[in-house]
């Protein structure tokens, strides 16, 4: 009979984990979500900045593309515009000036988002004379 009660206490005792080991896998599990979601917010932060930069590089190209469309000359000097692309508002500088060619004049074009004065694209064109 004592030896039947030593055996059903030790596979009592056999059975299920300790409160260590579980408290150790919530440890690893806590760590390992963790890092996947510092992953996971670096993707989302990524994913924003080139569609930011993308809308940027589509407004940049559509203002070149107007002032090469252009029939006049386009005048030396800065212009400062603002452009709408999928909801969101852009901040245009075109600067033209002369370039060594007399009948050539370099466009460059420079895309921020407003109230922000971080450069999302630099385009640079050169536009023939008419």
């Amino acid at each position: 009979m004592m030896m039947d009660m030593s055996k059903a206490w030790r596979a009592a005792r056999c059975e299920g984990f300790t409160l260590i080991e579980v408290l150790v896998a919530l440890f690893i599990l806590a760590i390992a979500l963790a890092a996947v979601m510092r992953n996971l917010t670096g993707a989302i932060t990524t994913t924003g900045a080139l569609r930011d930069r993308t809308l940027a590089l589509w407004v940049a190209e559509n203002r070149l593309t107007r002032v090469e469309a252009i029939v006049h000359w386009p005048p030396l000097g800065r212009r400062h515009t603002k452009a709408r692309e999928d909801g969101r508002r852009f901040r245009v500088v075109t600067k033209v000036v002369t370039t060594p060619l007399p009948e050539i004049r370099r466009v460059r074009i420079t895309v921020r988002r407003v109230r922000r004065p971080q450069v999302l694209m630099r385009l640079v064109g050169f536009v023939r004379k008419p």
